[in-house]
């Protein structure tokens, strides 16, 4: 069996969420004996993080040469699934395999919604969170929400980080399936790692609050500025002796360690286990999209979050796709079709059935902050205003009680979640039935089909456009050259 990637970039290890979770694809496809083709327009230079797959096999084909691309493609022995890491990734590639390749299941992984996070910016006010940010919705219209719905409309399996996510695009494909992270909350610990495991849940050993992130990144920079600005001066003046540390790249001149109030820009974090030293995580993200993978790092450290409904955002102990959880984690079988609703008991159907009807009224954002207190977070989210954020953290800062049952549900969410064998599950069963039901799948998807004419026609035309530039720039490179 034959699978290809596609990518914009190479992947690093501890570079971002995004990254991490691309690792964790490959990784499960070659742990199921997968052929996987990584292919992506960037010098093989930097793809020394992804190099350390022997199996794996790597591959340069910038989109704009459809010489070079089609002449990868050749090499690759019919290949059942393609998977394609952004829009941006299914854009530039998808329409080399939907010639080549015709029978070719053509998956998109959405790690985020991007026009849902652009359009969150443009309604920021001066509050911390307000409802008209929480319920906007992507609209086609503008050039990136045209693209991103396109590319969801031409795919024959969405897989999404996000619930929320999940339930905003549902209309527009039928097949959409959450897989979130491979994080392994199951393996089996040596003596030296349970004790390390064991100092991480001492609340008094552990110190200050930290903020992570790549300050380029917009909602980023956003949340740090929140921070320095109206945020921590409230905290300062309560926990004087508490320190704000932020972790990051790419800082921009006005953000400068403040010694005198605590507040310390400490450059990039070197290694993501030290974050297992600081008693708090603070996020004040006031728009974004996806999963948030600053807050899963920390609970992978036991290191509870402060954060608000969009920094919590698929991130609950409850979720919209319940009922899924509960097969890979209740059905013990090898065969992926007897992981169905109808093989749960009675009860765990209707609670599950129950937890995902409340999940997606929760979603529609109307009666939010009273809904919220009935969720389970690693921390602290329903947060509206300056002071209650402030406040929040001062009180986890400071009561071991609530911190350790902040620590305990994050805990929980990562295994019942972000457990590497549940995702495996949850993304190989959603491959196997996509290959099995594809002819049936595009016969009775008409919208699928005329995007797909369009598409086709357009790309093309540009195809042979890009083709004959780049031969353009080839050619005066030769002659200047000569001169």
């Amino acid at each position: 069996m034959n699978f290809c990637y596609f990518s914009q970039l190479w992947p690093k290890q501890s570079f971002s969420a995004a990254h991490e979770r691309t690792f964790g694809i490959i990784e499960r496809l070659i742990h199921n004996k997968i052929k996987t083709y990584y292919i992506t327009p960037q010098d093989k230079k930097k793809a020394d993080h992804i190099r350390q797959y022997i199996d794996l096999k790597c591959h340069q084909a910038d989109p704009s040469n459809s010489s070079r691309v089609n002449h990868v493609l050749s090499r690759i022995v019919s290949p059942t699934v393609s998977i394609f890491d952004t829009h941006v990734s299914e854009c530039l590639y998808s329409h080399y395999v939907h010639q080549v390749f015709q029978n070719c299941a053509k998956v998109l992984d959405l790690q985020d919604l991007h026009s849902l996070r652009l359009k969150r910016e443009g309604l920021l006010t001066q509050e911390l969170i307000n409802k008209q940010v929480l319920q906007a919705k992507p609209e086609l219209g503008d050039e990136v929400t045209d693209k991103e719905m396109a590319s969801i409309i031409r795919s024959d399996l969405i897989i999404a980080c996000s619930d929320y996510e999940m339930e905003l695009i549902k209309h527009l494909n039928k097949k959409v399936q959450l897989v979130t992270f491979f994080y392994p909350t199951t393996r089996s610990l040596d003596e030296e790692d349970k004790q390390a495991l064991e100092l991480k849940r001492h609340h008094y050993k552990r110190r200050h609050f930290v903020f992570l992130g790549n300050m380029s990144h917009r909602p980023n920079y956003d949340a740090v500025k929140r921070l320095r600005d109206r945020i921590w001066p409230i905290i300062n003046k309560a926990l004087p002796q508490a320190q704000l540390h932020i972790y990051g790249s790419n800082f921009p001149q006005d953000f400068v360690t403040k010694e005198s109030d605590g507040f310390m820009c400490k450059g990039l974090m070197k290694e993501i286990d030290i974050l297992g030293k600081y008693r708090v995580m603070l996020a004040p993200l006031r728009f974004g999209a996806g999963v948030k993978g600053k807050i899963t790092d920390a609970w992978r450290e036991m290191l509870p979050v402060v954060t608000t409904p969009i920094g919590a955002e698929g991130l609950f102990l409850q979720s919209s796709q319940a009922l899924k959880y509960e097969c890979v984690n209740q059905i013990q079988s090898r065969f992926y079709s007897d992981m169905e609703p109808d093989r749960l008991t009675p009860q765990i159907k209707k609670e599950g059935l129950d937890e995902e009807d409340f999940m997606r009224k929760y979603y529609a954002y109307e009666n939010t902050e009273e809904m919220a207190k009935k969720l389970i977070f690693g921390g602290s989210f329903n947060n509206w205003t300056d002071e209650q954020f402030a406040d929040e953290a001062i009180k986890l800062y400071q009561n071991e009680d609530l911190w350790l049952e902040a620590v305990e549900n994050s805990q929980n969410i990562l295994k019942r979640r972000m457990d590497t064998l549940v995702n495996e599950k949850l993304l190989m069963k959603s491959l196997s039935e996509t290959q099995t039901n594809l002819p049936s799948m595009r016969r009775s998807d008409v919208l699928q089909k005329l995007t797909w004419s369009e598409t086709l026609r357009s790309n093309y035309h540009f195809a042979k456009y890009l083709d004959q530039k780049r031969k353009n720039v080839e050619l005066q490179a030769k002659l200047k050259s000569q001169d």
